[in-house]
């Protein structure tokens, strides 16, 4: 699940308050930092691992919950890479994951365009579908059969399923939670969630950001009390919330879109004045130029919108991304200022 454009997670360490309560909600813990990313666990995913084992192992067993859980944490992972680096493609960046109950959540900024955004959402659950496709043909060749993969796993799931070795074991384990991954991203077509958001996107190329957002909001809101409702009938407690986390991050993001107008969210062009010269350079250093504009732009605009929070709400009021994004787009300020000072 991309994460721009979201009101953030406050970015607490451990310990950060005295209360153990509030660092259930808010805390996290740090795991490790790979390609310039910043992954962390929320709090609450403790308490999630425990139950999962406590509960669901009476079911399948404790083995199995834990390769499911397993292999369920690594494939949300990749899938926000995906995200990550789909917005680094499109001269964007990304430096921040943050692994919870309800999946993950990557922080992420493309330039401010439909087709930039687009690519960034939909790399993430393209990522689950490359993984099926592997998983997939590994085993019809381990199995020497076409009927080794159910078209609908998720149905009927292990039952139909009789692993040869364990490698056919792990790899139909891999292939059922993308395979889940990638329907869950794709069919909740109401935002925030991937499918809401590449509709989003979509619309963005014919009636512009403010009112693609503001209707995608809208159907977001609807989607999630229709999505609430089926988790009280059906007693599906995960789907309760995460019907709440929908809801309410599509009620933040329409407040915020009120608040600054349809003036505030003026879509750019698709190419920068700077390449438009007489003596044009190669077609990949002109790419280079391309992204490098569009990751000023991007970082230029998230400056805007902590500036703008700043000056609501005080400094106090950033989290720790947000702080960090301040500290970076100051030292490339001082980088190219001092730039200009030695082209001098």
């Amino acid at each position: 699940m991309a994460f721009q454009d979201r009101p953030y997670y406050r970015d607490r360490e451990p310990g950060s308050t005295g209360n153990p309560a509030m660092w259930l909600l808010v805390g996290s813990v740090p795991l490790f930092t790979l390609f310039g990313v910043r992954v962390r666990m929320h709090a609450s995913m403790i308490v999630y691992i425990g139950m999962e084992l406590l509960f669901s192992s009476a079911g399948i067993g404790a083995a199995n919950v834990l390769t499911a859980m397993g292999i369920l944490f690594i494939s949300v992972l990749l899938h926000e890479f995906g995200h990550i680096f789909g917005a680094r493609m499109m001269g964007g960046y990304g430096d921040d994951i943050l692994m919870w109950p309800l999946g993950g959540l990557a922080q992420t900024a493309p330039p401010h365009r439909p087709w930039p955004s687009f690519v960034t959402t939909a790399c993430g659950p393209l990522v689950n579908i490359l993984i099926c496709i592997a998983t997939g043909t590994a085993l019809v060749i381990l199995s020497h059969s076409g009927g080794a993969i159910p078209w609908f796993p998720l149905t009927t799931g292990l039952k139909s399923f009789i692993p040869t070795t364990n490698l056919t074991y792990y790899l139909f384990w891999i292939f059922l939670v993308n395979y889940a991954l990638a329907a869950f991203n794709l069919l909740l077509v109401f935002y925030p969630f991937d499918g809401g958001r590449m509709i989003q996107e979509l619309l963005w190329f014919k009636v512009g950001y403010y009112r693609s957002m503001m209707f995608a909001t809208m159907v977001g809101m609807i989607g999630a009390v229709v999505a609430a409702i089926l988790g009280l009938v059906t007693l599906n407690f995960w789907l309760v919330l995460i019907a709440g986390f929908g809801f309410y991050t599509c009620r933040q993001q329409r407040q915020m879109l009120k608040a600054e107008g349809p003036d505030g969210f003026e879509d750019e062009g698709l190419y920068s004045a700077a390449y438009e010269t007489s003596d044009r350079p190669g077609w990949w250093a002109r790419r280079r130029a391309a992204r490098a504009a569009a990751a000023e732009r991007a970082e230029q605009q998230q400056l805007d919108r902590i500036l703008a929070k700043i000056s609501a709400h005080g400094l106090q009021s950033l989290s720790g991304s947000e702080k960090r994004a301040l500290r970076r787009a100051t030292e490339h300020q001082r980088q190219r200022d001092a730039g200009g000072i030695r082209r001098g």
